[in-house]
């Protein structure tokens, strides 16, 4: 599987290192940030050097519309707190898959979403979407 993980509308430099970290950490080597702004987007030189020692990727886009169009993915999910309309995130299937992730305090929805994507969750407790990121990767490392 060719997994890439997007942090969504994030303004922190640090809470974007801190998804840059599990990311890398757990094997997934390309990260997209979209829609950076704030201290994120003037030190984005940060990640990029982060990205450089470790061997990853970063990739910087405006909105999802413009990762989906650039990336194709096969599968989006939205990474997202347990609710109505919400499933548990569960083996995902060949190909490219990217997995976003809300980089504010705000869950992402259907709506910001492009078509055709779903939201999952990776554990039921409210454990915030850096929280979330780490357990989905730890679970699709060990299946």
């Amino acid at each position: 599987m060719d997994l890439t993980v997007a942090v969504y509308n994030i303004s922190s430099l640090p809470r974007l290192m801190e998804f840059a970290r599990v990311t890398y950490g757990f094997g997934v080597k390309r990260l997209a940030a979209v829609r950076v702004f704030g201290s994120a987007a003037q030190q984005i030189g940060d990640l990029f050097k982060l990205a450089f020692k470790i061997g990853g990727e970063v990739l910087v886009f405006n909105d999802l519309r413009d990762l989906n169009e650039a990336l194709r993915p096969d599968l989006v999910i939205g990474l997202t707190r347990r609710g109505e309309g919400v499933e548990p995130l569960t083996g995902l299937p060949e190909g490219h898959v990217v997995i976003v992730v809300s980089g504010s305090d705000l869950p992402i929805t259907q709506r910001e979403l492009p078509p055709g994507a779903r939201l999952a969750y990776a554990v039921e407790e409210d454990v915030g979407s850096l929280g979330q990121l780490a357990v989905a990767l730890y679970r699709l490392r060990k299946s």
